[in-house]
């Protein structure tokens, strides 16, 4: 509690820390405003505090209650305090921050007085009581209070609370609508953060500090560069642009970065503004409690930021903006917010960068206002595979280096906090830090509604062959051919199990690059236009990645159009051929029936190539070669030679039994001749015949 002045020459103890200012404009609401008619009433006080604070107590302790009495008494009260303090002033370090402030923005004296009496009004309890007996306002009656209580003709007042104005440009106040109903002075008339008023009263920093619940300066980066490579173009027309806008102190400059979370748009936001020589500052998305700010608060954090700092050369970031668009949406119904958002990009004086995670839910409207709209995606294998072993100190095994790396969804966040937490927990390279590492990504992807990492295996066994895929067409000079022309479209056709998909990885590694493998059931959704979406995504990001594309039982996308039945699977089609002939790199497209395809795809493929059965002399060297892998022998080569007959065996057929092997292992190769024929018998394509080996056991 304080001892402070009293109305009536006397010291009293009050909580409220009243000022002699506070005192006045209150006696202006009640006597001049006509405020009294609702703070007395017949039977007492409207307000028992504030009568207190006016030096009424007499009237709240005794037992009568006189209203024509009372009021005399308020105007005595009134006339007392005017002689005692003709002049009262702000306090001192609420006038000493309302100079800096007026040295930052430019405001002028009437702004100024405005702006005072905000602060007071939200900071001081009587002058806030006060105008509470005031009856709901409308803007006209809004203008013509603070006219009479800070001495300033109405012109003025509305020049000072029109749009243009730099105190209203400056997002400290806002001001209520003419479309909306009467309301109470203190929302008709609001400071936009909670948190300013109580900095301005009571703040004794430097004058930047006033505003630390609205922007910061952004930490400095991390990253350069070399990890925005995949982005090279993109970030040289930024990076000009913004040096170009800067020196012309063009308003109006906004970039929009938009990608997955993890993907390193605010890093990009840093290196930016770090080539650039500018500080960057964030505004900010939560408050001093840590807790998320409301997206009108948000928006006119930014506007301060943009008035402070306008003479600086700075940049400005904005994260998070989904909710900010949100409410600027028809479907929410916002017409202000969505034109004041529109002359923020038309207007800001300071270029800004928003980041997004997703812009689909944006209106077009907006979306085109922006200078600049780059796509931050996942960066590339190549640049995932470098990053993480730059974090994580070469401490992690190549192998599940490569196995992280190859998941499409592995961000850099994910990747960086994973080590950082392993490495936490397991300071050496080895068996625990990777176990740890990989336990903590695949939670987080699990979290995040992603595939979980694959269990580590190998796209090819480690004696693999092209020599032991029965095709067509000789594959010779196939890799040679690819090298000097990387753009090529590829079918290959044939049975189950015939070494399609095996060949794509044999040469995505003899090209030397990364293998993009897609399935049914990774692109085709039941929503309208997501299935050609997702096609789409798919050869943009095998673009990125400069990868092989092999799309797998591709007869589900180029299905002969004749035969459609819906409009969307013919639609489908014509997106797969769209971006089958734009693709600039090699797609290899894999297919169990050839004869389903649409009579235009098959045009566009460069080389079809069918895959066959084994052929008998392949199939001795394939059973020979896991023989040799599994350790067994087969004397006199009796077991293989009831394989040669065979014509429905596939290298898939060996690799089915050589998983099996892992925990059921062979004891002969009789055995293992067995389980190849027993997977023959199983095929509609197989001579149906009793398996038997009595002959050929030893």
């Amino acid at each position: 509690m304080a001892i402070c002045f009293s109305p009536l020459g006397r010291t009293s103890l009050r909580v409220a820390d009243t000022c002699p200012l506070s005192l006045r404009w209150s006696y202006q609401l009640l006597l001049e405003l006509g405020g009294h008619r609702n703070f007395i009433t017949r039977h007492g006080f409207n307000d028992d505090e504030l009568a207190h604070e006016l030096g009424l107590q007499k009237w709240v302790e005794g037992d009568t209650f006189d209203t024509v009495r009372v009021l005399a008494a308020l105007r005595r009260n009134a006339r007392a305090f005017h002689a005692e303090h003709p002049q009262p002033t702000y306090p001192d370090r609420l006038g000493n921050n309302l100079a800096a402030l007026a040295g930052l923005l430019g405001l002028n004296e009437a702004e100024l007085r405005i702006l005072g009496f905000c602060v007071l009004m939200f900071c001081d309890p009587t002058l806030s009581d006060a105008t509470d007996q005031l009856s709901l306002l409308g803007i006209n009656r809004t203008m013509k209070v603070l006219s009479v209580l800070l001495g300033l003709d109405l012109p003025t007042v509305e020049a000072c609370l029109a749009r243009s104005s730099t105190l209203m440009r400056s997002g400290l106040l806002e001001l209520g609508t003419v479309n909306r109903a009467a309301m109470a002075l203190s929302s008709m008339l609001s400071i936009s953060n909670t948190e300013l008023p109580g900095l301005l009263r009571f703040s004794q920093g430097q004058p930047l500090e006033l505003f630390a619940y609205a922007f910061r300066p952004s930490p400095p980066g991390n990253l350069n560069a070399e990890h925005y490579s995949h982005l090279k173009h993109s970030l040289g027309i930024a990076e000009r642009y913004l040096e170009k806008s800067l020196a012309q102190r063009r308003p109006g400059v906004n970039i929009l970065l938009y990608g997955p979370p993890g993907t390193g748009k605010t890093q990009l936001s840093r290196l930016i503004s770090r080539n650039l020589g500018c500080v960057l500052y964030e505004v900010a998305c939560t408050d001093k409690h840590g807790d998320p700010v409301q997206a009108r608060q948000r928006l006119c954090s930014l506007r301060a930021a943009d008035s402070v700092l306008r003479s600086q050369r700075a940049l400005l970031v904005l994260d998070e903006i989904e909710d900010i668009f949100h409410h600027a949406s028809p479907e929410a119904g916002s017409r202000s917010q969505k034109g004041w958002i529109n002359r923020m990009l038309e207007e800001n004086a300071l270029p800004c960068f928003w980041l997004s995670n997703s812009i689909e839910a944006m209106d077009a409207a907006h979306v085109r206002r922006f200078d600049l709209v780059i796509e931050v995606p996942n960066p590339p294998l190549a640049q995932r595979r470098k990053l993480l072993r730059e974090c994580s100190g070469g401490k992690l095994g190549d192998e599940l280096v490569e196995h992280l790396c190859s998941h499409e969804q592995m961000t850099p966040a994910v990747l960086e906090r994973a080590i950082r937490v392993g490495r936490s927990l397991a300071q050496r390279a080895g068996k625990p830090l990777d176990n740890a590492v990989r336990s903590i990504v695949d939670s987080t992807l699990k979290a995040q509604g992603f595939e979980r990492l694959q269990p580590d295996e190998q796209g090819l066994p480690p004696f693999y062959s092209p020599q032991w895929i029965n095709t067509d067409l000789a594959l010779d000079g196939l890799v040679s051919g690819l090298q000097a022309h990387s753009q090529a479209r590829l079918c290959f056709y044939g049975p189950p199990g015939t070494g399609k998909t095996a060949l794509g990885h044999w040469l995505a590694r003899e090209l030397g690059k990364p293998l993009m493998v897609k399935r049914v059931s990774d692109l085709v959704s039941p929503y309208v236009g997501s299935t050609e979406k997702n096609l789409a995504d798919a050869f943009e990001r095998a673009r990125q990645e400069d990868a092989v594309l092999l799309l797998d039982e591709v007869d589900s996308f180029l299905r002969d159009r004749r035969k459609a039945r819906q409009s969307w699977e013919i639609t489908a089609v014509n997106e797969m051929l769209t971006q089958m002939e734009s693709y600039s790199g090699l797609f290899i497209a894999s297919t169990n029936l050839m004869s389903d395809l649409d009579e235009a795809s098959l045009r566009r493929f460069d080389l079809k190539v069918h895959f066959g059965y084994l052929n008998p002399t392949q199939i001795r060297n394939l059973f020979a070669a896991h023989l040799k892998a599994l350790g067994l022998k087969d004397a006199g080569g009796r077991a293989v030679q009831g394989l040669l007959s065979e014509t429905c065996l596939t290298p898939g057929d060996f690799a089915l039994v050589a998983r099996r092997a892992r925990f059921k292992p062979f004891a002969s190769a009789a055995g293992l001749a067995s389980a190849l024929l027993a997977e023959c018998q199983l095929k509609p394509a197989a001579r149906q015949r009793p398996i038997g080996f009595a002959a050929w056991t030893n």
